[in-house]
């Protein structure tokens, strides 16, 4: 585990928040060669910049709402760990819906044209959660089974790494559909939609909260560090 990659001061940079940036480089560059192979106009890429700001803001004043009243505000919100997934999704894909209707591009298209890059993106994401231990399976007994002594809750155990997993099915996803574009723009979204869904229900474990009672918690969170 490297939750910590260093620190300036008493401010930390945690590797999950470089590899959310890096995520967020890739994504948008990506995103940008998708619009020009389906001939949508280049500059649509500021769309993509909206959306990973209108992510960020949405993720996580969502999750310290959920856990408000556990501890203070002002640590919630700078906290290693807590990004609400569905604060994230909401957040940008409303932005960058938003913003594609201003600029008159087809959203369609343009949402076929995003998926790649946003399988992508989050399956770097899933790489900074298994550096920060958050997130993972149920206890396994299998060869690559990681225990997470500094994870988000800490466990001595070792647990399947569904961090990993799920990066892996990510990536399949983004590749098939970059290939299955020509199959058309709606089914792309549609095939995407889908697999994301699937790749996250049938993980081992839907998250680490499966080995505590976190039963009070909102079933509707899903936290990243």
């Amino acid at each position: 585990m490297y939750p910590v990659l260093f620190r300036i001061g008493s401010f930390e940079v945690t590797s999950f928040g470089v590899l959310l940036a890096v995520a967020a480089l890739v994504g948008i560059w990506l995103f940008a060669r998708e619009l020009a192979r389906s001939g949508l106009p280049r500059d649509a890429v500021d769309t993509a910049i909206v959306g990973v700001i209108g992510g960020l803001l949405g993720a996580k004043p969502l999750w310290v709402l959920e856990f408000m009243g556990e501890q203070p505000v002002t640590e919630l919100l700078f906290s290693r760990g807590g990004v609400s997934w569905f604060g994230g999704l909401i957040g940008g894909v409303g932005t960058g819906v938003w913003m594609l209707r201003r600029r008159r591009v087809p959203i369609v298209r343009a949402l076929a044209a995003a998926t790649p890059a946003l399988a992508v993106g989050h399956a770097i994401g899933r790489i900074g959660c298994f550096l920060v231990g958050d997130d993972y399976g149920r206890p396994s007994d299998l060869p690559w089974a990681v225990a997470f002594p500094q994870g988000l809750p800490p466990t001595e155990v070792p647990v399947h790494p569904t961090q990993l997993y799920e990066a892996l099915a990510l990536a399949a996803i983004a590749w098939v559909l970059i290939r299955w574009r020509r199959a058309g723009f709606l089914i792309t979204w549609c095939l995407g939609a889908t697999s994301f869904s699937l790749a996250r229900r049938d993980s081992p474990s839907s998250s680490s909260e499966s080995m505590h009672d976190y039963s009070d918690r909102s079933p509707w969170r899903k936290s990243f560090p």
